[in-house]
Parts: C-alpha cells; sequence; structure tokens
C-alpha cells in the first residue's frame, strides 16, 4: 500500500476515534460513503477533504446536539438539486464530518431514499464501523451519476 493511502486511512481512523462517543449513541444504522468509504473499502484513493456519513433523519438530529460546537455553520451544501437530506457538516481538525440524515437522490425526477443492501464491517480495537460493500459503493455512485462519481467506479474495475 502506499504511503498516501494509509495516511489518508489513518486520518480518517482518527478522526472518527475522536467522532465515536457520539457516533456509538446513534440508534439506527450509520454507513460511512463516499470517498472514505471506498478508502476503508481498501480502494487507493489519497484525497477527501471529509468523511460522508449516512443515517436517519432522528440520528442526524442528535448529531446536531453532539457536535454543535463543531458545526461548520456557513458550509454550503450545493446539489440541492440532487440531494436532499438533513444535511450538516462539522470540523473535525484533520477532516470534518458530513452527515446526511435520510439522503435522498434525485433520479429521472423522483426522489429515491438511498438505502444500503450489503456493507462491511470494520473492528477496530476502539470502534466498530459499517461501510457498504465495493459493489453496494458502485451502485451509489452510479445512482449519484455525477462526473466525480463515475470516475472513482472506474477505479473500482
Amino acid at each position: 500500500m502506499s504511503y498516501e493511502f494509509m495516511k489518508l486511512r489513518d486520518r480518517i481512523f482518527a478522526v472518527l476515534k475522536d467522532a465515536y462517543p457520539a457516533l456509538r449513541l446513534l440508534e439506527d444504522e450509520w454507513y460511512i460513503i463516499g470517498t472514505s468509504g471506498l478508502v476503508l473499502a481498501g480502494v487507493k484513493l489519497e484525497k477527501t477533504s471529509d468523511i460522508d456519513i449516512l443515517t436517519s433523519v432522528r440520528d442526524a438530529e442528535k448529531l446536531k446536539i453532539a457536535w454543535k460546537n463543531r458545526m461548520r455553520k456557513d458550509f454550503d451544501s450545493s446539489n440541492t438539486e440532487l440531494f436532499e437530506s438533513d444535511f450538516s457538516r462539522y470540523d473535525f481538525g484533520t477532516l470534518d464530518i458530513e452527515i446526511m440524515g435520510g439522503l435522498k437522490v434525485n433520479h429521472s425526477g423522483k426522489w429515491i431514499p438511498l438505502t444500503i443492501s450489503d456493507h462491511l464491517h470494520i473492528l477496530t480495537s476502539d470502534f466498530e464501523i459499517r461501510v457498504p460493500t465495493l459493489e453496494e459503493q458502485k451502485k451509489i455512485l452510479l445512482l449519484f451519476g455525477r462526473e466525480k462519481d463515475l470516475k472513482k467506479i472506474k477505479l473500482l474495475g
């Protein structure tokens, strides 16, 4: 594995360790998606600015309370024509965390709730997280359909 890949993976784990006291209080399943999810599933990517967490609206609200001092209030969530969720972004130093509560994706004019059908459990000595399988992440990237998402699919083979 490349040094940069390991460095990013280590940064993701460090931020998750810091975030985990609040994450372990969530009542519904939650998943790490996006670039960080791909990295945790073993894809060799070297850059991301955030960790995307998909969860329920109920749990997104809990995180707003738990992380209120970390919230990025000035962050503009673009792509509102493509995504609908209880969205918020938090400053965790080396990487931000973005929460998408009840994420829906606009596909052909219909709002489709994003659901995860198959996932991996990643265990560390400090916490457990869920990441969609690579096949499931391909489906998510295809559903999103943005140019950057389609480029990531090519990396998955």
